[in-house]
């Protein structure tokens, strides 16, 4: 990471990935803290899963272990994605009437 850029980016990608993963409960500020972590743990073991794999590929085709900051930019790309359909189910589940 030698731009400044570069590390803006990477925070601002990391700031966006908790705030997807947020599971707010109003005025129970201990639930939320532990939601939210427990759904952070459950979540990083497919997160880390996919940076394996992706590394792997990227090394068996081009021979040499992608840049760190390139595999976390998609690892945190794709936990976005995962959160805001795992946000959605649990919204559409719990709102259901019946």
């Amino acid at each position: 990471m030698k731009k400044r850029g570069e590390k803006i980016s990477l925070a601002i990608l990391t700031l966006a990935y908790l705030l997807a993963g947020l599971r707010y409960f109003p005025n129970r500020p201990a639930a939320t803290l532990i939601e939210t972590a427990t759904h952070l743990l459950t979540v990083a073991p497919f997160l880390v899963g996919a940076i394996l794999l992706y590394s792997s590929f990227h090394r068996r085709r081009g021979g040499e272990r992608p840049p760190l900051s390139i595999m976390l930019r998609i690892g945190l790309s794709l936990g976005i994605i995962i959160e805001f359909f795992i946000g959605l189910y649990h919204y559409l589940d719990i709102n259901q009437v019946g």
